[in-house]
């Protein structure tokens, strides 16, 4: 392996002649993985890197003299305008050129301008991703090339170890906030399905889409770039509510030592109702806190925690209150051309794949990866969890008295105007 120092944003990649002399005259297989998937990205940021960064790949691509297959990853999602999401082009929201140029535009201007470009896109990530499928299959015309479109992607399914993750993004961070006791409620419709794949089956796609590319590309091919919408939906799907489920079940039984409160999740798809159990079971248990730690001289953390549990939060709420159906035909066919032994070496079926073994360790690999809570903690966790039972037991109690008595407050005026 030979690294390589570049920069997604800068012309050429910011690659040196020599080391791009290098790739050009030896690499056989790219894989264009980079990008920024910050939702809330800057306009101007987002387009550099996953759009005027994908075309310098493409421009990188076409150089090269040895070059097999390329695979440029997108998402899933960069189509969300559409219910029903084929293995195809869709017209982008913009122009690569289009884009481009209005990215120039300064920072704030763009800002005040972003919803309506962004259109029935929900965030920049989306829309830029869509921007830059275009790019491909405008300047990737000619080129052994392919598209994969994984959807939300998660913990390790097997490799190299089962549960494994860095991200605290989308439902990792959901499922985190849940075992923690932070995430009391969720805006999300739990009859819906969660449309997401574990990352070593995701990668083992990709490397089989490659091989694939590089088997039936036929020189001087002009049109029909692949597109792989590699998605657990079509095959094997589950529904939020389920995935909840199977997590509280694992969860409850391996709780952390970090913990700051028992579970207690009350998902709604009522946006109000929402609303109203974010104040009563989020901010006013934090204001308290926070308030208790004012007056004892400790650090006040609650409330800035909460800012940030919501932020989180926000940005799942478009994914999981909406339905997307998705064709996988390409996908399964490329599965059915790998041999028995390649199948075995990179296996990425997702029709074979079982959520409750992935959930019985979804939460372990959250715990000692993301939250650093070694599993020797264990019997100190449960302890702590059965003291944040009761305690909860005994909060739930004086929060229901506490909402009796504030209705009662409020229509009792009512009552007594109507019936005296």
């Amino acid at each position: 392996m030979v690294p390589i120092i570049g920069d997604m944003e800068l012309p050429g990649l910011g690659m040196s002649d020599e080391d791009r002399k290098t790739i050009t005259s030896k690499a056989t297989i790219i894989i264009n993985a980079a990008a920024t998937v910050k939702f809330d990205e800057k306009l101007s940021t987002s387009t550099a890197i996953n759009v005027k960064g994908t075309k310098e790949v493409l421009k990188l691509a076409n150089e090269c003299r040895n070059l097999k297959a390329i695979t440029h990853i997108s998402t899933a999602f960069s189509n969300t305008h559409v219910k029903y999401v084929e293995e195809k082009f869709y017209e982008p929201p913009m122009s690569v050129e289009a884009l481009e140029a209005v990215s120039e535009l300064n920072d704030e201007i763009l800002e005040s301008i972003l919803p309506t470009l962004l259109g029935k896109r929900p965030n920049t990530y989306c829309f830029t991703k869509a921007v830059a499928e275009e790019a491909v299959r405008t300047y990737g015309e000619g080129l052994p090339i392919c598209i994969v479109r994984p959807s939300i992607v998660v913990s390790t399914y097997e490799e190299p170890i089962r549960g494994w993750t860095d991200s605290v993004y989308g439902p990792t961070g959901l499922v985190v906030g849940i075992g923690t006791g932070v995430l009391r409620t969720m805006y999300m419709d739990l009859d819906i399905v969660a449309d997401m794949v574990p990352v070593d089956l995701v990668v083992n796609s990709i490397l089989a889409s490659a091989w694939y590319t590089a088997k039936n590309y036929k020189v001087n091919q002009t049109s029909d770039i692949p597109i792989y919408n590699f998605v657990s939906g079509a095959q094997n799907p589950i529904k939020w509510g389920q995935f909840i489920e199977l997590n509280r079940r694992y969860g409850i039984d391996k709780p952390t030592t970090k913990a700051v409160w028992y579970y207690g999740l009350n998902p709604t798809n009522n946006y109000y109702l929402f609303l109203f159990y974010n104040f009563f079971l989020h901010y006013l248990p934090a204001l308290f806190i926070d308030m208790y730690c004012a007056l004892t001289g400790r650090r006040r953390a609650m409330l800035k925690l909460y800012s940030k549990v919501t932020k989180l939060a926000n940005i799942l709420f478009y994914f999981s209150t909406q339905d997307w159906k998705f064709s996988d035909r390409n996908v399964r066919s490329m599965w059915s051309s790998l041999s028995e032994a390649d199948k075995a070496i990179f296996p990425f079926s997702l029709g074979e794949m079982s959520w409750d073994r992935l959930c019985e360790t979804f939460l372990l690999g959250l715990r000692v990866y993301l939250i650093k809570d070694d599993l020797s903690t264990l019997p100190e966790a449960r302890k702590k969890w059965n003291r944040l039972f009761y305690l909860h037991q005994m909060l739930k109690t004086l929060m229901a008295a506490l909402i009796l008595n504030l209705a009662y407050l409020v229509l009792r005026p009512i009552f007594t105007a109507i019936f005296g």
